[in-house]
C-alpha cells in the first residue's frame, strides 16, 4: 500500500461517522431539518392538565452502521435521564462515537416511559403504530396520556423497545404481559391505576409479621442462629415481599424462605398456576387454602397455596436438614397463614403485577 493510500485509511479510521440527514426539525417552529447528533432538550407534561411530570423516564438512542455497499449495524448508544419537577429534559451523544470507514449515524429515537402512562417515542405512536410527525430536537413538548386498564401490556411492551433505562422502568408490566398471553383479559390483568399519585409510590408490602425466628425453631427443633433478612431473586414492591432465614455458618439445607404476592384473584390465580408448572416435581394438594402445593429439589422442600378471595399466593421453601419431616413446612405455612390479618394488604384497587422470573425454590433464592 502506498504512503497517501496509507495516509487516507488512517484519516478515514480517525474520523467521526457520517451523519444522515434528520427526519425531523430542529424546533416545532421551523421546518430546518434537526441534527441526528443532537443535543436534544424539550418538557414532559401530562396529557390532560397539561402540567409538567416528574419522574419520567426518557432515553435518546443513536443507531451507527457501518460498510459501503452492504452495510450491517455498527454500534448503539444511550444516554437516559429522569425528569425533575419541571418536567424538563436534556441529552447529549454520548462521547465515544464509532469510528472508521464507512460509519454512519442512522437514526435517532427519544422514548419516554413513567408508569401510569402510555409509553411516547419520537417515530411512532401507541396502540395503532401510525408514524409520529410533530417530533422536534429543540423544544419538543412531550404529551403523556394516562394509561387505560383496557390496553394491553404486552403490544405496550413491543412498542416501548428501547434500552436498558426503558427495560427496567418498564420490568413491572412484564407480568401482566405475561398473563395476557395466558388469556388473562388486559383490563384484568393491569390492575394498575393511572393516577398521577399511585405510580410505583405505594408503600412496600411488608410480611415481617408472618414469621418468626422463634416460630421457625419451634416449629423445627433448630437451635442455631438466623440471620434474617430478604431474599435474592427478587425486589419488594408494593405487591411483594419476601424473608429469608438463613442459618448462620450453616449450608443452605438449613435455610428457610418465605415469599408472598399479593396481586389480586385472576394474578394469584396465574402465580400459583405457575408456580405448579415450574417448581420441581409440585404436585397439587388440598392441604390449605382454595389451593396448594408440595414441591421437591434437592435437598429442599416446598409447599405453597393460594388463597383467592385475599389475592395471596405464599411458598415456602426448607432444607431438609431444618425441616427434616413432611409436616413441618405445613406447620410453618400455617403459622404464616395464621398472622395474615397483621399484614396490610394493598387493597384490589390499588393491586399491582410483578415481573415475572422463573419461581425461586432453594431458600436462598438459586435455581
Amino acid at each position: 500500500m502506498s504512503i497517501v493510500a496509507t495516509l487516507l485509511v488512517a484519516f478515514a479510521s480517525s474520523c467521526g461517522p457520517v451523519v444522515e440527514n434528520a427526519p425531523f426539525s430542529a424546533r416545532p417552529d421551523t421546518l430546518r431539518p434537526g441534527d441526528l447528533l443532537g443535543p436534544f432538550d424539550g418538557v414532559v407534561v401530562d396529557g390532560e392538565s397539561d402540567r409538567p411530570l416528574a419522574g419520567a423516564v426518557v432515553a435518546g438512542s443513536w443507531a451507527f452502521e457501518r460498510g459501503i455497499g452492504l452495510q450491517g449495524p455498527a454500534a448503539a448508544l444511550e444516554a437516559a435521564i429522569e425528569t425533575a419537577a419541571d418536567g424538563r429534559y436534556r441529552l447529549s451523544i454520548p462521547a465515544d462515537l464509532p469510528r472508521g470507514e464507512g460509519v454512519r449515524l442512522r437514526r435517532f429515537t427519544l422514548i419516554v416511559y413513567r408508569r401510569g402512562y402510555v409509553g411516547w417515542r419520537s417515530d411512532s405512536s401507541f396502540p395503532t403504530g401510525e408514524a409520529r410527525h410533530d417530533f422536534a430536537q429543540r423544544g419538543n413538548r412531550v404529551r403523556l396520556e394516562k394509561w387505560q386498564s383496557a390496553q394491553s401490556h404486552y403490544r405496550h411492551l413491543i412498542f416501548l423497545g428501547g434500552g436498558p433505562a426503558i427495560r427496567t422502568a418498564a420490568a413491572w408490566e412484564v407480568q401482566p404481559a405475561g398473563l395476557e398471553l395466558d388469556g388473562v383479559s388486559p383490563a384484568a390483568a393491569s390492575q394498575n391505576p393511572a393516577d398521577e399519585g399511585r405510580a410505583g409510590l405505594s408503600a412496600s408490602l411488608d410480611i415481617s409479621p408472618l414469621l418468626s425466628e422463634d416460630e421457625v425453631r419451634g416449629v423445627t427443633g433448630y437451635a442455631g442462629k438466623f440471620e434474617v433478612g430478604k431474599l435474592a431473586d427478587r425486589a419488594s414492591s408494593d405487591v411483594y415481599d419476601s424473608r429469608h432465614f438463613k442459618a448462620k455458618d450453616k449450608p443452605e439445607t438449613h435455610d428457610v424462605g418465605l415469599r408472598v404476592w399479593a396481586i389480586g384473584t385472576e394474578g394469584a390465580e396465574a402465580q400459583f398456576r405457575k408456580l405448579l408448572g415450574d417448581l420441581p416435581s409440585a404436585v397439587a394438594t388440598e392441604e390449605m387454602g382454595d389451593a396448594s402445593l408440595r414441591a421437591r429439589g434437592g435437598d429442599v422442600t416446598g409447599f405453597a397455596f393460594l388463597l383467592r378471595e385475599k389475592g395471596v399466593v405464599m411458598q415456602l421453601s426448607c432444607g431438609l436438614a431444618q425441616c427434616s419431616e413432611p409436616s413441618m413446612i405445613l406447620r410453618l405455612a400455617k403459622l404464616a397463614e395464621s398472622h395474615l390479618p397483621e399484614v396490610k394488604l394493598p387493597s384490589p384497587e390499588n393491586t399491582g403485577l410483578l415481573p415475572p422470573s422463573s419461581p425461586s425454590f432453594v431458600p436462598g433464592g438459586k435455581q
